[in-house]
């Protein structure tokens, strides 16, 4: 049984998870419990989003990323037998909706009031809102990367960047469920250059980690060094990939992603050149350079507007999740921003 003080972090869920099948059965029927941890996933978001608890909302994403783990991971066979889905969906839904309604508070309506409602001219308007927000070109990538990144830098921003690129090839996978035709077709098509278009030497969570390896970015490191921002950007991503309903959200998401990352990557393996660091870290970011600049063309051209040509409210779901993907970035690098600077400038003192 839950207790009446029930309260739902990840070491409560972790618990949970690790309970044998005869609990899981006897929770899952149970909808007095279930109303316990729905009542304590709802406390938890009040705190971290009404009360702006910066613990609880802690708390509340190292939830969401154990919840995550199980989804984006093939169940051990010794635990087949324990059926955790329904308790896990009641937590997921109500932390996922508290963390994409804080996302949607922060969008300013007037940003995405009067888009245009054929596809052509709505990826022209969405490629302008994209390159008009300060995340386009954030400094922690136009000023300090091309000359203030050291090695050491770039070993706690890799760790960063495993918020979304290992499971990358995961979500494209899921992002074509239920898909039209042509919107699959791109989206497999991208899917197929994410596993290395049949080359396992170049499948790119492959290629990903060999960049962690070369600087030894182990899971230790990572768990120990990652900052909150970065796992919000990474469960949000989750979230709007394994939702169906999220999927019009999801290809503004991800159409904002694979817009900047050749932008960005430019920056990030002319300094790693120049600072002298293994080539063979190098690789998954100098690939991608060239490869997102054409699925990024390709993701707005047969996924976005067949999209919106298809029925002009998708528009609006579009741009929320281009600003959701935009919003977090910049939270994002700016919270990486002043912690690389902040450490530069404890060494240097």
């Amino acid at each position: 049984m839950i207790a009446e003080d029930f309260t739902i972090d990840r070491t409560t869920l972790q618990q949970l998870l690790d309970a044998d099948s005869n609990r899981w059965e006897r929770l899952n029927a149970d909808y007095v419990a279930r109303k316990r941890i729905g009542d304590a996933c709802r406390g938890l978001a009040h705190r971290a989003f009404t009360d702006r608890d910066e613990t609880a909302l802690a708390e509340l994403h190292d939830t969401l990323e154990l919840v995550y783990e199980q989804d984006f991971r093939v169940t051990p066979v010794d635990r087949l037998d324990r059926d955790t889905q329904p308790v896990l969906r009641d937590i997921a839904s109500v932390l996922e909706c508290a963390a994409l309604s804080a996302e949607l508070a922060d969008v300013d309506e007037a940003q995405i009031s009067g888009y245009p409602y054929a596809g052509k001219e709505f990826v022209h308007w969405l490629k302008l809102l994209v390159g008009g927000h300060p995340a386009a070109r954030h400094p922690f990538y136009q000023e300090f990367m091309p000359s203030r990144v050291t090695k050491e830098t770039f070993r706690f921003y890799l760790a960063q960047e495993t918020n979304l690129d290992p499971r990358f090839d995961d979500i494209l996978s899921l992002m074509q469920v239920g898909a039209s035709p042509v919107e699959k077709m791109e989206i497999a098509e991208n899917h197929w250059d994410e596993m290395g278009n049949g080359k396992p030497e170049e499948v790119h969570t492959t290629m990903f980690s060999r960049a962690l390896e070369s600087l030894d970015v182990h899971v230790d490191y990572v768990r120990a060094n990652l900052l909150p921002e970065a796992k919000i950007s990474g469960n949000l991503a989750c979230c709007l990939a394994l939702s169906r309903r999220h999927y019009y959200r999801s290809i503004g998401f991800f159409g904002v992603t694979e817009y900047l990352v050749p932008r960005r990557f430019k920056l990030v393996v002319d300094r790693w050149l120049e600072l002298g660091l293994p080539r063979a870290g190098i690789v998954y970011h100098d690939a991608h350079i060239k490869i997102d600049a054409g699925h990024a063309s390709g993701w707005f051209k047969n996924v976005i507007a067949p999209a919106v040509d298809a029925d002009p409210r998708i528009g609006r779901e579009i741009a929320l999740g281009a600003l959701i993907r935009l919003n977090s970035s910049e939270r994002y690098l700016d919270s990486l921003l002043k912690h690389v600077q902040d450490n530069l400038a404890l060494a240097i003192s």
